[in-house]
């Protein structure tokens, strides 16, 4: 229960976590447009935004907390 109060959220820490998620997002987003080029040739635009709006937003929510509060060495 400590461990969560001592979470300190700021603006670089939601940035970060933003950041990482859209990241995410985009290069798995581009995974998959080019697998569906692959198989069936040029995809409609209608595809590739949706694709690449639900893999951003899975980013945000799913990769961006892990960024944000990631553990780093102390230097």
């Amino acid at each position: 229960m400590s461990a969560v109060l001592a979470l300190h959220v700021d603006r670089a820490v939601v940035l970060r976590g933003i950041v990482a998620g859209t990241a995410w997002g985009l290069a798995l987003s581009a995974g998959f447009v080019g697998i569906a080029l692959t198989q069936c040739g040029l995809p409609c635009p209608d595809d590739i935004a949706f694709t690449t709006l639900v893999s951003v937003a899975t980013g945000i929510v799913a990769i961006g907390p892990l960024a944000a509060f990631a553990k780093r060495p102390n230097a």
